[in-house]
């Protein structure tokens, strides 16, 4: 028959529980069939018991109780307000979850403790996860906590560990409490690029309040992995405790001459005992890492790769890549895990280290083959620019590899293609800065790409063209650019370029670039000139704020 819907088609139950809900929906709005009026604050709710039983386990042991509230006609709900109340009836009544959003979030995530509702609770806690960030992230630790919100703790604790370089700068950290304070430095999964950013922010916090937490330093100094500090840190721990705490303490004095061996063995305070296991001498689970690809061209031998702590101050040897990944290949780093790609024997490939099982895995393939190219993470996804190859020339295409679904996407296309480039991003902004033309000119451009409106733009122009240099962008405020002739540019997202510092004596290319702390590291590279030797192992230090240079 015409119209006929095939039993096959429909998902019965679930058209079984609107058509349940829609009913009392439309009871509820026409106040019809109602058994019981809910006082709220200066509101008379008339509702259904067997409905508000279904929704709340408070009400389903108030109206089974046998008491008084049980079969009056009104029951009074203290401590929420009208509107709250109502907000929750809509949520349920109307299968609603708009209703959950930043002005009433925590109101209800409250009503649906009090009331015992659990799809509210699980409904705002889900909230709440999906919305953190760094700024509110410490808040909603503090109010799951306080709500005895288990689950939701858990991800806000997580997430503060993980970001904990940017929370600890929100002033919000200043007036977390103790407890909370050293919960986060005693877990080892603090994520930190060294232990003396993780000191700078406990000493800020003592600083907020002197007087009053001066009683925490010797528990904070115990969750801090002292070892681990540099010299200048550990000095200005020392300083701390002499100068503003007035704390003359022998065990920190000695520790000074034995920290990187062991704790001093006459340690007679059990708080300072405490500090002698293992557990408060090893480092973290997370902190940054050197990794350092090293090709063998005359071996045969596949690429070693190697990583460098600077904690423990020691190299160790991670898996072998499992192909010649050949020249001109890119990477980058996002949630924990490497991201390589390049051109092996004719083929595109993407592969991706997993730092817990210590192994390389093929993801899906790039759509082109580039070498020459950058690999840069925006917006919490892996981009590639730029690049080249025999076939094709240069791309000016920029893709986007979702690593949720293991494929690729094309967003648009800078004004000029070009290759031997560098690149980084702040926010949605992709920047490339000079490069190879397909006659392999050298290009003075400064490019942009917007990933949200797929606009591309020249920001500016070097006064001289630039090739094969490495860029980063630092605190999504600046960014620095290392030229091969050994200048260091720092660059604004106008394009506006200025001198930050010049590498003596340097002549490089292959080389690297990273952060530190607020520090520049500049790593390795070949030098096509006649030299000891053709290739550097060395790591050159600059200042962030003067450009000064440490070798």
């Amino acid at each position: 028959m015409a119209g006929m819907i095939s039993a096959g088609n429909v998902d019965w139950s679930d058209k079984i529980r609107c058509n349940v809900v829609d009913g009392l929906r439309q009871s509820f709005q026409d106040g019809i069939f109602t058994d019981i009026e809910i006082e709220v604050s200066d509101c008379v709710f008339r509702c259904h018991k067997v409905f508000l039983c279904a929704i709340s386990d408070y009400f389903l042991a108030m109206f089974t109780s046998g008491m008084r509230e049980s079969v009056d006609s009104r029951v009074t709900i203290k401590d929420l307000s009208g509107y709250t109340f109502r907000t929750v009836l809509d949520f349920y009544y109307t299968c609603d979850r708009s209703v959950v959003n930043p002005d009433t979030a925590e109101d209800l995530l409250r009503a649906a403790g009090l009331l015992q509702m659990t799809t509210l609770q699980d409904s705002c806690e889900a909230f709440y996860a999906e919305s953190l960030q760094v700024e509110n992230a410490l808040a909603v630790w503090d109010l799951a906590r306080c709500l005895h919100c288990d689950a939701l703790a858990h991800t806000a604790k997580r997430f503060v560990l993980a970001n904990f370089p940017e929370v600890c700068s929100e002033p919000d950290f200043l007036v977390v409490d103790a407890e909370r304070l050293t919960e986060l430095l005693a877990d080892d999964d603090l994520r930190a690029p060294d232990e003396d950013l993780v000191c700078e922010a406990a000493l800020a916090w003592l600083r907020h309040d002197l007087a009053a937490r001066v009683k925490f330093l010797n528990e904070i100094c115990l969750n801090l992995r002292l070892r681990h500090l540099s010299e200048e840190s550990f000095t200005k721990l020392l300083d701390f405790v002499r100068n503003e705490c007035h704390i003359k303490d022998s065990i920190l004095e000695e520790l000074a001459e034995n920290r990187r061996y062991s704790f001093p063995p006459e340690a007679s305070s059990s708080a300072v005992a405490a500090a002698m296991g293992e557990t408060h001498l090893a480092s973290r689970n997370y902190e940054n890492m050197l990794v350092v690809i090293g090709y063998h061209r005359t071996t045969g031998i596949l690429p070693t790769v190697h990583a460098y702590s600077f904690n423990t101050k020691t190299w160790f040897k991670l898996a072998s890549l499992p192909f010649d990944p050949g020249v001109g290949y890119a990477t980058c780093v996002l949630d924990n895990q490497l991201y390589m790609s390049g051109i092996s024997l004719r083929k595109a490939y993407v592969l991706r280290y997993e730092p817990a099982a210590n192994m390389w895995e093929e993801r899906c393939q790039m759509p082109e083959k580039r070498r020459y190219h950058e690999m840069v993470v925006a917006c919490s996804q892996v981009h590639t620019v730029c690049g080249w190859n025999k076939r094709d020339g240069v791309f000016t295409s920029i893709i986007q590899y979702r690593t949720a679904e293991d494929g690729w996407t094309t967003l648009g296309h800078l004004r000029v293609g070009v290759y031997s480039a560098s690149a980084c991003a702040m926010d949605n902004l992709i920047y490339v800065f000079g490069g190879r033309a397909d006659d392999s000119t050298r290009k003075t451009d400064i490019q942009s790409f917007n990933i949200a409106t797929g606009q591309a733009t020249i920001v500016n122009q070097f006064p001289s063209a630039v090739t094969e240099s490495r860029a980063l962008s630092v605190d999504n405020s600046c960014m620095y650019l290392t030229l091969t002739n050994g200048s260091i540019m720092k660059v604004l997202p106008s394009g506006s370029l200025s001198r930050h510092s010049i590498l003596p004596n340097f002549d490089r290319f292959n080389f690297g670039l990273l952060q530190r702390g607020s520090n520049l590291l500049v790593v390795g590279g070949d030098t096509r000139y006649p030299s000891g030797s053709s290739q550097f192992v060395d790591i050159l230090e600059v200042n962030g704020r003067d450009g000064k240079v440490r070798c």
